[in-house]
């Protein structure tokens, strides 16, 4: 444990304490001090203010009436000189008066003074209104005397202005202005606030002195008490370090805990306060501790030993669970190696998926702990992200169907299809995800949308978003849920059910894959739930071109799904149509009668089974009443496992697709209808053991008798013989007897297992310079098991359950690609023994064996690039990857699949995807020419070991 880091002693943070609340108290009695005192002052000054303008005011009021007094005789004598004089005189004697001007009742102006050097003149014109006007004065009359406070027109501050008007035998003659100033008010309040800030300042300063003085005393005071409540802590804290020491001391401790027993340091305190009862708690907290780490260390031997059975559990179940799912899904593929209809196969398809996603389960459920401690590691290979979408997406239709939902996915165009990265627990967010959208949602549908917001020809950050119509979330619920045991709400535990673990997994895996995952919710709107992950990149996104056979052709779709009819739009409009869509069966009609009359009919109509007004039956015999639309081909998109069954009607131009649908299905099935070409069942790769003459031997060894068949019958279908060994010990009896080309190996068997067994085999072999391809087959959940299974000297590793494709790019990697001699082994060139199988190969064309390790290599990877491109409907991909096909074949004389691929380059030039039963035929033919060239090989390498074994 780290060292504390301490800042000061608590007796001097007291000391600190106290005299920094001193401090503020004596700044807040300065403070408040200061602003009573001058709060004061300014009244003060405020009333002294108003007194000397009432005196200015007053005197202004005598000096109107007096005035007026003087100047009624001389207006009535008309003695004009008199008054300018009078009123000049006024103005020069007094210096508080600003200026003055007389005006007779017509508004005349006889005398002004001190406006102007001109108006202060004693022989100077008289101003005229206008003069008076721009000084701002109004020559107008007054009954009374009249006070105003204005600005001096001349400047140099206020004035304040009497005006009283001069009577003469009961009439008014005239009006006399004066403007006396202000400005001696004005200086003596200046002086008044000089003085009073003087004794503010005079006062506050001996207000501070003895504030200062206060506390200054004060902290000496407490400096003393402060000594008798730290010694007490000082002993509580010597004995709490003494408890540490002991701790961390050399001394034996438990090994399962590290824990020291020992007697603690007690303190004793005898103070007679509170100090006194923290000592006696602090040493029955001692004595507590004692008790509850002896209980701990009695735990946690008890929680190791849990722990490490439960780890011996997981390892020893993970095998029990696993071999009984492999059977089911080895059986499943087996199944789908077979030649089945489009529905069968979908359905077969469908299994499969299920029983993946069960096995996936059972391995969260065992991966879990490696979660919690953060041991998991990410896996990092190549798959087809686009199919891993449609996978989830089929798997969950049937429950989203079930409940009256639609289940929509849409592709973004950027999102790459060949990316690295985690398939398994990619889909397991994935499905977690939109099966919690379908689980909690009653009405309408569930949305999957994939995008790619940042790529680049190597990595890309995919974005994959679930969206639902459901209830939605409350902000406080959405905090909680990504924990683990968590459930929103008792009443949907009770109702849907759930461990609550789900989104906690998805959070923890969604880390490892390098992304981030998050929900958006607004009660009663719905859900959104996304998450990123981090993929290398293999191959790009889907490039949609426009097919000619669609270009200048008009559509339509009657969908009552939007997202349906958006994505369905989006391709239709991608390949060339000029597409329309609507909701409504009626609407649809209407449209499609109303075209004819416009003479731009609609070549075809993509409906759903389910429209806002009409059944499919009906629309389609409203349709087929019309004698111009009863040719028209259509597409009907059913829920997946309830296709409609039309009676009465010509259902020979009327296609069922299920949902969720898959746009290659479309893409055919409109091209078929339209170009008048017919696809086939879908058949999967594989060998004819009928056009296999001489197979090569492999060994399988699996304790289990179901999975011995299932890998049985997946290397035969290879065109591979096969034996097979119960345990260790028979593989290693049948090694000795006889040499095989591969060794599939199960890892956990009785008697002896496959890491014994190996590594018995290779002490064996290394005294005869012989190495046999040994394949590890394991369901082992724990970390390092690829590790393991290398380090005991196996070639390679397949995790359970087995993919055929697995399997067969595995064996063909090692079963040729461990030979390095670049030794030719052409017919021509040699005289080994020719295989039967050898006719699809050109017995003129020469081929090396690096030629035939290149071609073993390169071409299944080619196969399924084509493949890929087929199923999205790429034609310019279909095009690239069929001509580089077809000069591979042309390299090693296979001539038959070059054919092939040239036919499938020229009808992707045109346009024209190639049919599903022609890319069987294709899968079918190499694999007979990769057969034939192993056979060659196999047999080149026979004859030279014969050879050197000769004696010369």
């Amino acid at each position: 444990m780290a060292t504390p880091n301490i800042h000061g002693s608590l007796r001097i943070k007291l000391l600190r304490l106290i005299l920094g609340a001193l401090l503020l108290l004596g700044g807040a009695t300065l403070l408040s001090s200061g602003a009573l005192i001058y709060s004061a002052d300014r009244e003060v000054q405020a009333k002294r203010e108003e007194e000397l303008l009432a005196g200015l005011e007053e005197k202004a009021r005598l000096l109107g009436f007096n005035q007026a007094l003087a100047l009624r005789s001389l207006v009535a004598d008309n003695l004009f000189g008199d008054v300018k004089a009078l009123i000049h005189q006024t103005v020069s004697e007094n210096n508080d008066i600003a200026y003055g001007l007389f005006f007779d009742a017509e508004g005349r102006v006889w005398a002004a003074s001190g406006l102007g050097p001109a108006s202060s003149a004693k022989d100077a014109p008289p101003l005229t209104a206008k003069d008076l006007q721009a000084l701002g004065i109004t020559a107008e009359h007054s009954p009374r005397p009249v006070l105003q406070r204005r600005a001096n027109p001349m400047g140099g501050g206020n004035v304040l202005e009497v005006a009283a008007p001069v009577v003469s035998e009961g009439a008014h003659a005239g009006t006399v202005i004066y403007g006396i100033s202000t400005q001696g008010v004005a200086e003596r309040m200046v002086q008044a606030r000089s003085l009073a800030s003087a004794r503010l300042v005079t006062t506050l300063g001996l207000i501070g002195a003895l504030i200062l003085g206060s506390v200054a005393a004060s902290y000496f005071l407490v400096k003393r008490v402060a000594v008798h409540i730290t010694e007490p802590l000082l002993a509580l804290r010597s004995a709490a370090g003494a408890i540490a020491t002991g701790l961390r001391s050399s001394a034996p401790a438990d090994q399962a805990t590290g824990v020291q027993l020992k007697q603690w340091e007690r303190v004793q305190i005898a103070s007679g306060d509170e100090l006194e009862l923290l000592g006696a708690a602090f040493n029955s907290m001692v004595e507590a501790n004692e008790q509850a780490f002896e209980e701990l260390r009695v735990k946690t031997e008890q929680a190791l030993e849990a722990s490490r059975l439960k780890s011996e559990f997981l390892a020893n179940m993970s095998h029990e669970i696993r071999t009984p799912m492999n059977g089911i899904l080895g059986v499943i593929r087996l199944m789908q190696n077979q030649a089945l209809d489009g529905k069968m196969r979908r359905y077969v398809e469908t299994v499969d998926a299920s029983a993946n996603t069960l096995m996936a389960i059972i391995n969260d459920v065992l991966d879990f702990s490696k979660l919690e401690a953060g041991k998991y590691v990410a896996q990092h290979v190549s798959y087809d992200l686009r199919l891993v979408i449609q996978e989830v997406a089929e798997l969950m239709a049937s429950q989203a169907h079930e409940k009256g939902l639609e289940l929509v996915y849409r592709v973004e165009r950027r999102v790459p299809t060949g990316v690295v990265g985690d398939p398994d627990r990619f889909r397991q967010v994935l499905t977690n995800l939109v099966g919690n959208a379908i689980k909690f949602t009653e009405r309408g549908e569930v949305l999957i949308d994939a995008s790619a917001p940042q790529q680049d020809r190597n990595a890309a950050l995919i974005k994959l978003a679930v969206v639902d119509t459901g209830p939605g979330i409350a902000a406080d619920d959405q905090k909680k849920l990504f924990s683990a045991f968590t459930q929103v709400d008792g009443s949907m535990v009770r109702k849907h059910g759930g461990t609550g673990l789900g989104l906690a997994i998805s959070k923890r895996l969604v880390e490892v894959m390098g992304g981030e995952i998050a929900v958006e919710s607004t009660p009663g709107q719905g859900s959104k739930f996304w998450f990123t992950i981090k993929v290398g990149v293999t191959s790009g996104g889907e490039q949609i071109r426009s097919a000619e056979w669609a270009s200048g052709r008009r559509a339509l779709v009657v969908e009552i799904s939007k997202s349906w009819r958006d994505v369905v739009m989006e391709h239709l409009v991608a390949w060339g149509f000029d597409a329309e869509s609507t909701a409504s069966g009626r609407d649809a009609i209407n449209r499609l009668e109303l075209a004819l009359l416009e003479d731009r009919p609609f070549s075809a109509a993509v409906v759903g089974v389910q429209m806002d007004d009409l059944g499919l039956e009906e629309f389609l015999r409203s349709i087929q009443s019309v004698p111009a639309l009863q040719t028209l081909p259509v597409v009907a998109l059913y829920h997946m496992g309830s296709s409609v069954a039309l009676s009465g009607l010509d259902s020979t131009l009327v296609t069922q697709l299920p949902k969720p649908l898959r746009v290659s299905e479309l893409y055919n099935t409109l091209q078929s209808a339209l170009t008048g070409t017919k696809t086939a069942p879908v058949s999967k790769p594989g060998v004819e053991p009928g056009k296999i003459a001489s197979k090569l031997p492999v060994l399988v060894v699996d304790d289990n008798e179901i999975n011995r068949y299932v890998a049985m019958e997946q290397v035969e279908q290879l065109g591979l013989r096969v034996e097979t060994a119960s345990n260790g010990l028979e593989a290693l009896e049948c090694v000795k007897r006889k040499q095989y080309v591969a060794v599939l190996m199960d890892c956990q068997m009785p008697v002896m297992d496959g890491y014994t067994a190996t590594q018995k085999i290779r002490e064996w072999e290394s005294t005869r310079g012989r190495h046999t391809v040994i394949i590890a087959l394991t369901a082992h959940a724990l970390v390092g098991e690829r590790d393991r299974v290398l380090a005991a000297g196996m070639d390679d590793y397949l995790a359970k359950p087995v993919r055929p494709q697995s399997l067969q790019k595995t064996l063909w990697r090692h079963v040729v690609l461990h030979r390095d001699e670049p030794e030719p082994v052409s017919a021509r060139a040699s005289n080994a023994r020719q295989p039967a199988a050898l006719p699809v190969l050109d017995p003129e064309v020469p081929r090396s064996r690096k030629l035939i390790e290149l071609v073993l290599k390169n071409v299944p990877s080619q196969l399924d690039g084509l493949e890929a491109a087929v199923r999205d409907a790429l034609t310019a991909d279909v095009k690239a990857s069929a001509h580089k096909l077809k000069g591979s074949m042309l390299s090693i004389g296979a001539s038959r699949v070059a054919e092939l691929a040239e036919k499938m380059q020229h009808a992707a030039g045109q346009g024209e995807l190639p049919r599903t039963d022609d890319l069987a035929r294709l899968r079918r033919e190499f694999d007979s020419v990769s057969v034939a060239l192993r056979e060659e090989l196999f047999a080149a390498e026979a004859e030279r070991s014969s050879s050197q074994a000769r004696p010369k």
